[in-house]
């Protein structure tokens, strides 16, 4: 999809949250701003107790040397506690075209990790976590996937909410395989998403990563523009539009995807 044609798309569902919110009753819990899909930055809080979640979506994006490529990726977390949760995930199916259009597939890495959350908001004026996730390597150094190599991240989480705005950060870091040899590669990693709620049951996300340099690559500084929409309870849709700032960036992203609570398998 063009980029023009998804950034009118995305401004015209912004323009429409008004009208939009009072022909659809508000879910019940959208009382407060809830951030979009994992775009970036994570929440501190953790999945409720009991309940298996899933987040799905489908990206299409092309880099400043014109190359392309289309990824769906995936996520399942279940609430081990009421302060921790399990994750797994998948970069999923991918296809990348080089700029002289040449491209190749296949799947992408699997990833298990999870999060705690130490301290809630109103014990410490913040929430308060960690979240972690080790990449194993499954997809193809031959296509040009995956990098053959193990990764690691660990996370700080911090999140605060204030009347109709919710303000998350992530501070912490990536340790990723080098290819090429032995040994791994540290790399920086900080970001900040601002939620709005707009009107009842619609949400406006600024998401903005910047990653160090490293052995493996240039910093990177990132932004996504998303709006999701609760269409009931248990499920909400969003869209973004995405952006590079430094050379390394991506040109342009366009994504898309849905926050579906599964079912709650124990608690209340």
């Amino acid at each position: 999809m063009p980029p023009i044609r998804c950034t009118a798309l995305l401004l015209a569902s912004a323009l429409a949250l008004p009208l939009a919110a009072q022909e659809a009753p508000a879910a019940p819990d959208a009382a407060g701003p809830k951030p979009c899909r994992e775009l970036f930055t994570t929440a501190a809080a953790v999945t409720d107790t009991g309940v298996l979640q899933l987040n799905a979506g489908a990206q299409e994006a092309r880099d400043k040397e014109g190359g392309q490529a289309r990824r769906f990726p995936s996520q399942l977390a279940l609430g081990a506690a009421s302060w921790f949760d399990l994750r797994v995930a998948w970069s999923g199916p991918t296809t990348l075209k080089d700029p002289g259009g040449n491209s190749q597939s296949g799947g992408g890495d699997p990833l298990f990790g999870g999060q705690v959350q130490a301290l809630r908001q109103d014990q410490a004026g913040l929430d308060l976590g960690a979240a972690y996730w080790h990449k194993l390597p499954r997809a193809s150094v031959e296509k040009g996937i995956g990098t053959g190599k193990a990764d690691d991240t660990l996370l700080l989480t911090a999140s605060r909410t204030e009347g109709p705005w919710e303000f998350d950060g992530n501070a912490g870091a990536n340790w990723l395989g080098r290819p090429d040899r032995d040994g791994r590669a540290r790399q920086g990693v900080l970001s900040l998403a601002v939620t709005w709620l707009a009107a009842p049951g619609w949400n406006a996300s600024l998401d903005t990563v910047a990653l160090g340099g490293s052995a493996m690559g240039a910093r990177t500084l990132t932004s996504i523009l998303a709006v999701s929409r609760d269409l009931t309870p248990d499920l909400t849709v969003d869209l973004g539009v995405e952006g590079g700032w430094t050379a390394q960036g991506e040109r342009w992203a366009v994504d898309a995807g849905l926050v579906w609570k599964v079912g709650r398998f124990w608690g209340k």
